[in-house]
C-alpha cells in the first residue's frame, strides 16, 4: 500500500517555512509513505526534498503549482522547470516532461474552459483548506468532466501534511491516478492553522502591515476553537 499526500508547499514557496527534511519526518510520523512536493512556481522544493530523502520505500514526487491567467496549475512527476505561464503552453511543457497535470482547488480564483479542462488529467476534488461548498462543486466538477481526482492537504505549515492523503493498492503511482485508483482519505485544516500560514505568507512578502490583521484572526479562531 502507498500513502501520500499530493499538496505540499516547503520554504521554497512564498507562503511556507517548512523544509524538506520536516516534511521527510512529518510524513513519516503521520504513517505516509509518499508526498509531492509543489512548491509555487518552482521545482525546487520537490529535488531537495528528492535528494535528501534516504529510504527507498519512501516516495517523493516532484512539481510545482504555478500561476496563470485562468489560475493555478500544478505539474506532477517534474523533472525540469517550466518555462511559460501561459496555460496552454505550461500544460504541454508538463505533458512534454511526461508529467501530470492536476487542476487544485478548480473553485478558487480559476477561469476555466473547455480548452483548459480538456488538457487536464487531474482534478483536486477535496482540498483541506478549501470550503465545503467549494469541495463539493469541485467533485461535481470532476464527474461531469469524467476526470480521475485526488485529494491534497495543501499543507503551508508542517502539522497539516497528512490532512489528506491517497491509498494506493500498488507502487506505480501514476498509473493509478490515471485509472482513478485510488482512495481518498480527507480532513479539513482547523481554520485557525490557516490563519497562522497566512501570517508566515505576510513575513515572507513582507507585508508586514497585514500581519496584525491575520494574527487577530488567529486569536479569535482559537478562542472559537477552545
Amino acid at each position: 500500500m502507498i500513502t501520500i499526500d499530493f499538496h505540499i508547499h516547503s520554504y521554497f514557496s512564498f507562503d511556507s517555512f517548512t523544509t524538506p527534511r520536516q516534511i521527510l519526518q512529518e510524513a513519516r510520523s503521520k504513517g505516509l509513505n509518499g508526498v509531492a512536493v509543489t512548491d509555487h512556481e518552482t521545482i525546487q522544493g520537490g529535488l531537495a526534498t528528492a535528494q535528501i530523502n534516504e529510504d527507498p520505500n519512501f516516495s517523493v514526487v516532484v512539481g510545482a503549482e504555478y500561476s496563470t491567467e485562468v489560475g493555478d496549475i500544478i505539474g506532477l512527476f517534474l523533472r525540469e522547470e517550466i518555462a511559460s505561464r501561459d496555460p496552454l503552453k505550461l500544460m504541454q511543457e508538463i505533458h512534454q516532461q511526461d508529467g501530470l497535470v492536476l487542476l487544485p482547488h478548480p473553485f478558487h480564483g480559476h477561469r476555466l474552459d473547455a480548452d483548459i479542462v480538456k488538457e487536464v488529467d487531474i482534478i483536486e476534488f477535496f482540498n483541506a483548506r478549501e470550503t465545503v461548498e467549494n469541495n463539493q462543486k469541485a467533485s461535481k466538477f470532476a464527474k461531469s468532466w469524467n476526470k480521475p481526482v485526488l485529494c491534497g492537504s495543501d499543507a503551508h505549515l508542517p502539522h497539516d501534511i497528512g490532512t489528506c492523503k491517497m491509498i494506493f493498492s500498488t507502487p506505480n503511482i501514476k498509473a493509478e491516478l490515471l485509472r482513478n485508483q485510488g482512495r481518498a482519505v480527507t480532513s479539513y485544516t482547523p481554520r485557525y492553522r490557516i490563519s497562522a500560514s497566512q501570517i508566515v505568507k505576510a513575513v515572507k512578502l513582507r507585508r508586514y502591515h497585514h500581519v496584525p490583521y491575520h494574527v487577530a484572526r488567529l486569536l479569535k479562531r482559537l478562542v472559537l476553537q477552545s
